[in-house]
Formats: structure tokens, C-alpha cells, sequence
């Protein structure tokens, strides 16, 4: 698809107005786009801009996160079961777990919280009973990663409102953003706009089960991120 057909079909969406959700539950926005606009996955190839899109439709007021990616190789500086041991809780199936939200501002209800060291380039885990850093993640190795994975993105954002108990959507805004950058995504932490999320427990084998670190923010804070800012409708 060129980028005048998409542009097209964008317009064309927010002149139908309010459309039914084909499917109950969170993914109904996106399902919804995806049928509507044609197209059977998240990214789109558009030559004429050079290379692929990924879309991501939000339903505007609410503050639902997304992640950017996870990331955990070579990042603790603890073993992960004795980081759980230490600040983790039973969890609903008997299990040593730690599932925690992190972010800059201050700690968390387990003490956890994000430094950024510009000094030496790296973002740090910490929890407010001990000196020593828990994780470290260069802040080359994860803004090249979120560079590399949303390159360019068509973020969409919805009205909402519910009928006959299912929602419907009005798809009346819609942005492409290009060129994000390192200092955009730096300064998102320090403005308490992107939060950790440390998700892990300890198997019945004594072995660590860990889902992936997630590198998340909220779907409207998403246009931040980005150097070039085109509005499509």
C-alpha cells in the first residue's frame, strides 16, 4: 500500500463515524482497524515512505500502557531468585513472585525505583533498602532497540462510547511519527512518562521464570518520542 492510499482510507474511516467493535475486551480497537483499514497485521509495508509502519489505535482519555519492548540480557546484578527471595511476595498459586511497576518519580510499595546516569549512559534499578544497583541497562543498547522497533509509527486515536453493551469507536485522529530519538526517549524517563516493569517468579523446580522486563508508556505519550510529527486526519 502507497502512503496517499493509506491517507485515503483514513479519511474515510473518520468520515463513517461511529463504528460497532467486532470483538469484545481491549483488542477490539485494534481488530477493529486492522478489518477496517484492510489490512491483516499490526505493521504495513509503505514503499513510497521508505519501509514498514507499525499502527497502534488508542482510545483517547484513557491512560493504557503499551510496551516497547522487553529486554533482560545481562542487565542483573543480583541472581534473579535472590532478587525475588528478597523482595518478592507468594503470589495466588503458592509461588515466590515478583511482579512490579517502577518508575522515577519515587519508590513503589516494594522500594523499587529508576535512576538515569547520563554520566555513564546506564539506567538503574534500585530499591531503597540497599546501596548496591539490582539491574543496569545501557541507555545505548535500549534506545538503539526502541529506534530499531518503531522507526516510524501510525498512532490512531478513538473516541469511544458504549451501545447495546458493546463499545464502538469514532477514529477521528491520526498521526505518522518518524525519526524518534535518543534524547526524547531519555527525557521520557525523567519525566516519569515510561515505566519498568520487573515480571518474574520462582518455578515449582527452584528454577527463575522471568516474563521479560518490560519497557512500557502510555499510548498518548507515544507522539514524544518523535523528532517529525505528520497529522493525516
Amino acid at each position: 500500500m502507497k502512503f496517499n492510499e493509506l491517507e485515503k482510507r483514513l479519511i474515510k474511516l473518520k468520515e463513517a463515524g461511529y463504528l460497532k467493535s467486532l470483538r469484545r475486551g481491549p483488542t477490539g480497537i485494534g481488530h477493529l482497524v486492522e478489518t477496517v483499514l484492510g489490512i491483516s497485521e499490526t505493521n504495513l509495508a509503505i514503499p513510497d515512505i521508505g519501509g514498514r509502519i507499525e499502527i497502534k489505535a488508542t482510545r483517547r482519555n484513557i491512560n493504557s500502557l503499551i510496551t516497547l519492548f522487553t529486554f533482560n540480557r545481562g542487565v542483573w546484578k543480583l541472581k534473579q531468585s535472590e532478587i525475588i527471595n528478597k523482595f518478592g511476595y507468594l503470589d495466588i498459586d503458592g509461588r515466590k513472585a515478583l511482579y512490579t511497576t517502577v518508575n522515577t518519580s519515587s519508590p513503589n510499595s516494594q522500594g523499587f525505583y529508576i535512576q538515569v546516569d547520563k554520566e555513564k549512559n546506564i539506567i538503574v534499578l534500585k530499591n531503597s533498602i540497599q546501596d548496591e544497583p539490582i539491574a543496569e541497562w545501557s541507555t545505548y543498547v535500549i534506545t538503539g532497540k526502541f529506534m530499531t522497533k518503531l522507526d516510524r509509527l501510525l498512532l490512531i486515536f478513538a473516541e469511544t462510547k458504549i451501545e447495546d453493551g458493546l463499545e464502538n469507536f469514532w477514529f477521528n485522529e491520526a498521526y505518522l511519527l518518524e525519526k524518534p530519538t535518543p534524547e526524547k526517549f531519555i527525557n521520557a524517563f525523567l519525566n516519569n512518562e515510561i515505566l519498568v516493569d520487573i515480571r518474574m517468579h520462582i518455578k515449582d523446580s527452584g528454577g527463575v521464570r522471568n516474563h521479560g522486563t518490560g519497557f512500557r508508556i502510555s499510548e498518548k505519550n507515544l507522539i514524544h518520542l518523535y523528532d517529525k510529527i505528520r497529522k493525516i486526519i
